[in-house]
């Protein structure tokens, strides 16, 4: 599991009823939000299916980076698939296997109301936000 001290863009949240590591700054997480190629190589076929074959998981209005993503967050304009895909890939990133992500995605995500994901979901996009502009990469 992630070791939080030591990753900058990991966070502990609380979560479907247990505190938990969300972290999009993990190596195959951060490959699965490159999309395409890379999603197909990295990604069980499961995780495939639920963020898109060949699509990126974060595209969306202003493109599909992480900061694009993020900008969504910030003006209130994001998507239930951005939620959704934020907190599946911040709970994989954690160290949770896929197949139990997206179950508590499908029980606490998935047809529910936004606004208390939206909140799990924006901190989380925000701590890759953070991470990356400490690594100089923003």
């Amino acid at each position: 599991m992630t070791n939080q001290s030591t990753n900058p863009g990991a966070r502990k949240i609380e979560f479907a009823g247990k505190t938990r590591i969300f972290n999009l700054n993990e190596p195959k997480v951060l490959a699965m939000i490159a999309g395409g190629a890379k999603l197909k190589q990295v990604a069980r076929m499961v995780t495939i299916a639920r963020l898109g074959i060949g699509r990126a998981p974060f595209a969306g209005q202003y493109g599909d980076s992480p900061a694009a993503c993020h900008r969504r967050f910030v003006e209130k304009v994001y998507s239930a698939e951005d939620v959704e895909n934020v907190i599946a890939l911040g709970l994989i990133g954690g160290g949770m296997p896929e197949d139990e992500a997206f179950a508590l995605i499908d029980e606490h995500v998935h047809g529910k109301p936004l606004e208390a994901n939206a909140q799990i979901a924006s901190e989380t996009i925000a701590a890759l936000a953070g991470a990356e502009k400490a690594a100089g990469k923003a």
